[in-house]
């Protein structure tokens, strides 16, 4: 028996003593890598590689260079400390190694498993701890390790030997270059569809794989408005992280007799050129990466819901229900601003519904019937075509676009919002437009005629109080109702023109005016607290105005009450009435005994 002989059955009973045989090992010949790494040759899922060996478990992904996604064949991957490779095989799975050395050859492998070769090039140099060292000292020479059992095995490359001897380690030599983990499971995962690693969107439009909306969590959008279909976007992939073959056989059915279309193409089954399905069950054969969903309800103007699944080879990929609105009967008008001359706009608020009141989108336009010389132009801001329905419905108007923006909760609202141009040069006035709906499906026009008025600032005012006598701590309402130069109602764009313009004798106010205070209708209120007894005027100084100044008057008494003379004679004879009633009652109680 030669010398290497003897090493190699030496080596081979330690192994199988010390590791329970996680791993056995055999060498052959590839093509080299770069110097100082380990090359990985990989074979596809049992399919036989260039050296007729096989990792049952990984995938590569050729276009990034990774295992774990796409599958392909013999790959041959370098592995650098910076770019350490993870192998998964199941047992049974082989995976071929090469240290590359110097140009002329060698480099040595270390690894956490069992050990068998039949290259007599490749000799065992330490075989203690739970690590084995191989001397591949031929320039073309591979171990090929192949998995026995459950568990994890780490492999490093050294361009110089780790171990100066035998069971000596070499604490100046040894500089790892390269790095790999073994994983090794029981079975290699399921090759049918798996949630794990596949993706799917439900939204009102089709998205292609490589969308970047398919790569991230993102909330279904489960209600659509009507005239609208539903589509499911679909990212198929086994348990390998591979896509789903072109073989694999997708169902979609819905409920409530809707319709259901399957589509290979996101433009072409998302295209209003394409014909809406006409089955609640359809079936096709598809790769993962070209699966996509066309969802109908039965009646496209009534809506309704219908619960949506969809099935890769028989293995459920999602089960949705989605919900379909009707069409609108009814556009309202949500609140209706008078513009200003002063500050030359105005705007009012929309919203389209149901017969039953439920905000629906849809969009609507705004079609001038008579513009006089008050209002110039009508301008959407953000017409109704947006979904009050679901959670982000809402839609955005730029900072400044209105100048009522705390009047309208802008910057975001869930109505319709238009803005109209009052001539700054002109008066107090107003004209008409009108908004149409044209309903999706029905083609029916609803018609809303609105009445656009432009009015001015502050001319003239008054103050008025909401009771005529108060107790001390009730609390008073304040109304300052002003007018522009005509007799209108001021704008609703109009700002108290003075800070602090209240004075409240035997009272103190809750808040005082401000600049920021808008008027709506005319008007704008405040509060005071009664305090002191006694009769009192409230005084008020706007700036700017025809009116100089305005007083109300009130009264504020004590908050003990008052008896009158009637409530206490009232008294007094109910009193006697009791005593007579007692009395009575004693009288009867005598004759008895």
């Amino acid at each position: 028996m030669s010398k290497k002989t003897m090493k190699q059955r030496i080596a081979l009973v330690a192994v199988t003593a010390l590791t329970a045989g996680v791993l056995s090992v055999a060498t052959s010949p590839v093509a080299n890598a770069a110097i100082n790494d380990i090359s990985v040759n990989t074979g596809n899922n049992g399919d036989t590689g260039a050296l007729g060996l096989s990792v049952p478990c990984s995938v590569y992904d050729a276009a990034t260079d990774t295992f774990g996604t796409d599958l392909a064949q013999n790959i041959n991957r370098s592995s650098t400390l910076a770019a350490p490779l993870n192998v998964t095989v199941a047992i049974g799975g082989k995976v071929n190694l090469n240290p590359e050395g110097t140009a002329a050859g060698g480099g040595f492998l270390t690894y956490t498993a069992g050990l068998a070769s039949d290259d007599t090039d490749a000799e065992v140099l330490h075989n203690q701890y739970g690590v084995y060292a191989v001397n591949m000292s031929g320039d073309s020479d591979t171990l090929t390790l192949t998995a026995t059992a459950v568990g994890t095995i780490t492999v490093n490359a050294y361009i110089t030997a780790p171990f100066s001897a035998a069971n000596t380690a070499n604490t100046i030599l040894a500089t790892k270059s390269g790095a790999l983990t073994i994983t090794v499971v029981a079975a290699c995962p399921a090759l049918t569809y798996s949630p794990t690693f596949s993706q799917y969107r439900v939204d009102n439009t089709a998205f292609a794989p490589g969308n970047a909306n398919l790569l991230i969590t993102y909330g279904d959008t489960l209600t659509f408005g009507a005239g609208s279909d539903g589509f499911i976007s679909i990212v198929g992939k086994n348990g390998n992280n591979a896509t789903l073959p072109a073989t694999t056989s997708w169902t979609a059915s819905a409920t409530n007799n809707a319709k259901v279309l399957l589509g290979t193409t996101s433009t072409t089954i998302g295209a209003s050129t394409t014909a809406r399905g006409t089955l609640s069950s359809v079936n096709t054969s598809a790769a993962g990466t070209s699966v996509y969903v066309r969802v109908t309800p039965e009646s496209r103007a009534a809506g309704g819901t219908t619960t949506v699944t969809v099935t890769a080879d028989g293995v459920q990929v999602l089960s949705k229900t989605l919900t379909f609105l009707p069409e609108a009967t009814k556009l309202v008008i949500v609140k209706n601003l008078t513009g200003s001359l002063v500050n030359g706009d105005g705007a009012f608020l929309y919203e389209l519904q149901t017969a039953t009141g439920t905000a629906v989108p849809g969009s609507v336009a705004v079609r001038p019937l008579t513009l006089d010389s008050r209002v110039t132009s009508v301008t959407a801001l953000a017409s109704a075509g947006i979904n009050p329905a679901v959670p982000g419905g809402t839609i955005a108007v730029a900072a400044g676009a209105v100048a009522t923006a705390t009047v309208l909760s802008l910057p975001t609202t869930k109505y319709g919002i238009s803005k109209f141009a009052c001539n700054t040069g002109s008066t107090s006035g107003s004209t008409k437009v009108t908004l149409r709906h044209t309903t999706p499906v029905t083609e029916a026009n609803i018609d809303t005629e609105v009445t656009l008025s432009c009015a001015g600032g502050v001319a003239t005012y008054t103050i008025s109080t909401d009771k005529a006598a108060y107790k001390i701590g009730e609390i008073a309402t304040i109304t300052v109702t002003a007018k522009d130069s005509t007799g209108a109602a001021v704008s609703d764009l109009t700002n108290m023109p003075t800070a602090d313009a209240l004075s409240v004798g035997g009272g103190t106010l809750v808040k005082n005016t401000a600049t920021t205070d808008v008027f709506s209708g005319g008007v704008k209120t405040y509060t005071a607290q009664m305090t002191t007894a006694g009769t009192f005027n409230i005084a008020s100084i706007i700036s700017g105005s025809v009116t100089k100044s305005a007083t109300t008057g009130y009264s504020v008494s004590s908050a003990t009450t008052e008896v009158s003379n009637a409530e206490v004679l009232k008294s007094i004879v109910a009193l006697i009435a009791s005593i007579n009633k007692q009395i009575a009652a004693l009288q009867k109680l005598i004759l008895k005994r």
